[in-house]
């Protein structure tokens, strides 16, 4: 069973300490979703572990969040020597990991035909490899309690031409956070989200090489083809997709375990 939610978040469904002494681990945590998630998890009182790569990203999320219950790591995912410190600094502090957030991604435009070997390592290794050795050097750390949310993607359920890693990769998203519900019942949850198109500078990156290689005349096509497929008629924003972020790692979805929920507007239901 796939769920297909709008989540909507204020303080008359959740208390402002629904989070409070809860150590959240967010990958990506820069970014667009990965930070608005960091922002949201700190108004609800959670400690909040933001991972990224990105070390000018990092300066200016701290910069702008300036929050005392944040800390910032720069590490890549994709070393397993970078995520076995991270998580032995957590524990060296007698820590638990209550919350993890697979959020780190990465997205590139190529045919089939024209793809590199690098650029598909380059898609798996960060939407795949990273999302596993995040989760593996967790697992000892988890509490009861605890949950795992994956970041997936529309483009595990809706292709494109020139996605064939990209889709790959995000419905491997789908496949190991089902798995990994199985294996860590009854004590831990794993549920994936699969995001529709956000409104990020991402956005602009795939009209520009949909015109650059011939597929569209105009941004004006490219956004039309796109709205078109969305019932709500409106991109997904950053914010959007954290709510529902911390929504299913709330008790309000203590029932829900192996799931992938689509926040897409509506492009995708099933």
């Amino acid at each position: 069973m796939v769920l297909a939610i709008r989540a909507k978040i204020n303080n008359r469904v959740f208390k402002k300490n629904i989070f409070k002494n809860n150590n959240v681990v967010v990958t990506g945590g820069a970014g667009g979703i990965g930070s608005a998630t960091c922002e949201l998890f700190l108004n609800y009182s959670a400690n909040v572990y933001l991972v990224d790569k990105d070390k000018e990203k990092i300066k200016k999320i701290k910069k702008k969040l300036k929050h005392p219950k944040l800390q910032t790591f720069n590490l890549d995912i994709t070393s397993e020597k970078d995520v076995k410190n991270f998580y032995t600094k957590i524990a060296n502090k007698k820590l638990n990991v209550h919350h993890l957030i697979n959020n780190a991604g990465v997205a590139t435009l190529n045919l089939c035909k024209d793809l590199s070997v690098k650029e598909w390592d380059l898609v798996m290794n960060v939407n795949l490899k990273g999302m596993f050795l995040m989760t593996k050097h967790a697992i000892p750390l988890f509490k009861k309690g605890s949950s795992i949310l994956n970041i997936s993607s529309q483009a595990a359920r809706r292709a494109q031409k020139f996605t064939a890693h990209y889709n790959a990769s995000k419905m491997g998203v789908i496949g190991f956070t089902r798995a990994l519900a199985l294996e860590l019942a009854p004590d831990v949850r794993v549920n994936a989200i699969s995001p529709g198109t956000i409104g990020t500078d991402m956005i602009n990156n795939e009209i520009n090489w949909r015109i650059k290689h011939g597929w569209d005349k105009s941004k004006y096509d490219v956004e039309k083809d796109w709205l078109d497929r969305i019932p709500l008629g409106r991109y997904q924003m950053p914010d959007n997709i954290a709510k529902a972020i911390v929504a299913v790692c709330s008790n309000q979805f203590s029932e829900t375990t192996g799931e992938t929920i689509n926040v897409s507007g509506g492009a995708v239901m099933e």
